[in-house]
């Protein structure tokens, strides 16, 4: 789950947030080389990607609504990203006022609005590109959440919002809920416990990258 380390020296290129509703101007921000990947290095790159996404957007998000009452307007998609040198975003500039002093009623309205307006468009305009593979992005989408309930929590903060949404088996619209339970304890053989994620990310796919500890899968190859 951590994010490979980048020089603060790399240079950074800035595009509209607003790139992430429109699929085929995302595919501007592809490799040049990206014709000639094979189909599983392809869902390995965007699933790269989008988890540099949402460990920049979701783990503040969730982290302030519960420790301080407040929700950035994501889902209007304002400002600019940083991407860096491989194409990831860094940083996402200018994303909006955050909305203060939410009710317990208007920080539930405010997590349906994000996943509806914003988890779920950005899923959806990733896996276009990747072979309608939905389930990797919202399972990153998932564990950067789960990230910041956790710093949330560390600071005694009321969590129970992330808590019951994480074990819902159905969104409030009746759909679904593809944030279920991101991750989960196991037993290792020695008896121990280990943390996994629900749904492997795919990054290992990729040449520079290995396996996580919290990988759920016990063999796969690079292709």
């Amino acid at each position: 789950m951590p994010l490979p380390h980048t020089s603060a020296s790399a240079a950074l290129t800035d595009v509209p947030a607003s790139i992430l509703c429109h699929p085929h101007q995302f595919e501007a921000l592809l490799p040049g080389d990206w014709a000639a990947r094979s189909p599983a290095r392809k869902v390995a790159w965007l699933s790269l990607w989008s988890q540099w996404f949402f460990a920049d957007a979701l783990i503040s998000w969730a982290d302030q609504l519960c420790s301080q009452q407040q929700a950035c307007p994501l889902w209007e998609f304002n400002g600019q990203l940083a991407l860096n040198a491989a194409g990831c975003p860094e940083r996402w500039h200018l994303r909006g006022e955050p909305l203060c002093g939410l009710t317990s009623a208007q920080q539930h309205q405010l997590t349906d609005q994000l996943i509806c307006q914003f988890i779920a468009p950005v899923c959806q305009t990733l896996s276009s590109l990747a072979g309608n593979n939905l389930t990797v992005f919202w399972s990153n989408a998932a564990v950067r959440l789960w990230q910041g309930m956790q710093q949330a929590d560390s600071k005694a903060a009321d969590v129970r919002i992330l808590q019951n949404l994480f074990s819902a088996s159905h969104f409030a619209d009746g759909s679904i809920n593809r944030l279920k339970t991101p991750l989960r304890t196991v037993k290792t053989p020695d008896g121990g416990d280990k943390t996994e994620r629900r749904h492997c990310c795919l990054i290992f796919r990729l040449d520079e990258h290995s396996k996580c500890a919290s990988c759920p899968l016990e063999k796969c190859g690079k292709h």
